[in-house]
């Protein structure tokens, strides 16, 4: 089972809080909470249950299925992104997100190399065509 970005960063907010009761970080130093907060976390395990959901449904797709159920899960991090005003996904975050979904895919026996040579893209871009963050 892939990891989820999300369970990531719960632990990373977890590690920093446990460093802030320790005093081995000060409470302002202390920025992935903000970074991450609950509700946003709880919103992008919503995306990611779908996300899992379809590509657990994929069977022998076609080119077009595989990228259908990418550019789902891309307009709804588009969407989350919107409604926190950009700020939900930034550099750091959009390199795990892309990560997160070529493993998922890769796990679920997808053979991305072929399905970017057959649509001459790089692997790396598949989310490219819908991403705005």
């Amino acid at each position: 089972m892939v990891i989820r970005p999300s369970d990531e960063w719960r632990e990373g907010v977890a590690e920093e809080a446990a460093l802030v009761k320790a005093g081995s970080l000060e409470q302002e130093d202390a920025v992935l909470g903000k970074l991450h907060p609950p509700d946003l976390l709880v919103r992008f395990d919503e995306i990611f249950d779908s996300f899992e959901r379809d590509v657990a449904g994929l069977r022998n797709p076609s080119d077009e299925e595989v990228l259908i159920v990418v550019q789902k899960a891309v307009f709804a991090l588009n969407a989350l992104n919107d409604d926190y005003e950009s700020d939900a996904i930034a550099t750091e975050e959009r390199t795990v997100l892309c990560q997160y979904i070529d493993r998922a895919l890769t796990e679920a026996g997808l053979d991305l190399d072929a399905l970017s040579a057959r649509r001459e893209i790089p692997r790396e871009d598949i989310t490219d065509e819908w991403r705005t963050w």
